[in-house]
């Protein structure tokens, strides 16, 4: 009888191991899916960037003179354009460049435009790119969820270059108080 037992307990054990063994398989083929499918899921194309209704603001000749020696800047205009065109390879980069374009830009603003209203909208561009950095990486994120910090991030940018354009205008007008 013990013998009995032994090759019965033997049987179970072989048939727990198989069982196990399929199980994982198809735990790991699931998982690749589901991965494969979130990463052709979150792929933004270009046209679907260019359907985002914002209003784009461009630099005005007396700001595009001012920021003229302003190397980060121009840097940031670039990328923003590749963002334009569904490149999001910079910020999907290692973030250290994403914070060196950031402190870079912030320590070599001209001190003609070095003011708290520029200040304040490079602060808000700093914190969507941030955002958009961080929303972009998660692999959990939502195509929607990329496009809306798409969209704030050229608002942001947008903001930005209005309040150069205001700040340069302003200075402009020679107004004498009496």
């Amino acid at each position: 009888m013990s013998k009995l037992y032994l090759i019965f307990f033997r049987f179970f054990l072989l048939v727990l191991l198989v069982i196990n063994i399929q199980c994982k398989k198809t735990e790991d083929t699931q998982l690749t899916k589901d991965q494969e499918t979130s990463i052709e899921f979150t792929k933004i194309t270009s046209q679907e960037i260019k359907d985002i209704k914002f209003t784009e603001y461009a630099l005005s000749d007396l700001a595009k003179k001012e920021v003229a020696n302003w190397a980060k800047f121009k840097d940031l205009d670039v990328e923003i354009e590749n963002l334009k065109n569904g490149s999001i390879s910079f910020f999907k980069d290692d973030k250290a460049i994403l914070q060196g374009l950031i402190a870079d830009l912030k320590n070599e603003t001209p001190q003609s435009l070095n003011r708290s209203s520029i200040i304040v909208r490079l602060s808000v561009l700093e914190t969507t790119m941030y955002k958009f950095d961080e929303t972009i990486n998660l692999q959990s994120s939502s195509k929607e969820a990329i496009i809306k910090d798409i969209e704030n991030l050229l608002l942001a940018y947008n903001n930005f270059v209005y309040q150069i354009n205001k700040v340069i205008e302003k200075e402009s007008h020679n107004i004498i108080k009496p």
